[in-house]
């Protein structure tokens, strides 16, 4: 890919305690966890030299293992808070130069939209970009979002930053500092970043899990356009986790 020089990698972090919904990535999804099926679209993402999967360290954590056996993905244990240091050791142990950053509570990312973002960052390069992300607040919907960037910042962010909510979310070291790291943040159009396509909730995995069972059996490849189809036709769908909350990100500019 021309100018994401050297290896990219697709960094996706995961653990089993989430907050809200204990043990979403061994959730079923289409006779396979949600973990795998997330997994199997990050490794369609063109541009992608390998996937990794940054793991927190733990007896709890240890099934997401077996979980995602089959599947040619490296596996790197890390520290289970400080989200920064995993992420930072899985990019080091993969030898990245390149990090396409994902978390795993995003089951229906489209790797066509994620390979935009690859795109972007790679034309950019060469005049000074150092970060490139699906916009935050407009554009693509939520379980879409790509972060794409050097490994060195990764590894600036690990070694300088002190800062909780930094290390417990391992990029805003990054994205705070617009000053230092040029950025291009990428919105799509029409505006459906009021789609909420992340799984944290029992409804969230009500609405993936409906999806799925209605698009995975002919279309197990199926993306942004199907799903858009797909809720024009049943927009019932997207009112069953309308009413929960998105966590704000702190320290935008």
């Amino acid at each position: 890919m021309s100018g994401a020089a050297g290896l990219v990698a697709a960094v996706v972090q995961a653990r089993m305690t989430s907050s809200r919904l204990p043990g979403t990535i061994l959730l079923p999804l289409a006779g396979k966890t949600l973990l795998y099926r997330m997994l199997e679209r990050v490794k369609r993402i063109a541009g992608v030299d390998k996937v990794v999967l940054a793991l927190a360290e733990g007896a709890a954590h240890d099934v997401a293992v077996e979980a995602v056996s089959g599947l040619d993905v490296l596996v790197v244990r890390g520290s289970e808070q400080d989200v920064l240091s995993r992420t930072a050791r899985a990019a080091r142990e993969a030898k990245a130069d390149t990090v396409v950053r994902i978390t795993s509570d995003c089951p229906l990312v489209d790797p066509g939209v994620s390979a935009t973002i690859l795109q972007a960052y790679a034309d950019g390069v060469g005049d000074g970009l150092r970060y490139a992300r699906t916009a935050f607040d407009h554009g693509f919907p939520l379980g879409f979002d790509t972060e794409v960037f050097a490994s060195e910042l990764l590894y600036e962010a690990d070694a300088k930053s002190n800062d909780h909510y930094e290390r417990e979310h391992a990029t805003p070291y990054i994205w705070r500092r617009p000053e230092r790291f040029p950025q291009m943040m990428i919105t799509g159009s029409p505006d459906r970043r009021d789609w909420r396509l992340v799984v944290d909730t029992a409804d969230d995995y009500k609405l993936v899990s409906a999806v799925y069972d209605t698009l995975y059996p002919s279309s197990p490849q199926f993306g942004y356009r199907e799903l858009a189809d797909l809720f024009e036709t049943e927009p019932q769908l997207l009112r069953i986790n309308a009413h929960v909350e998105q966590r704000p990100y702190v320290g935008l500019a």
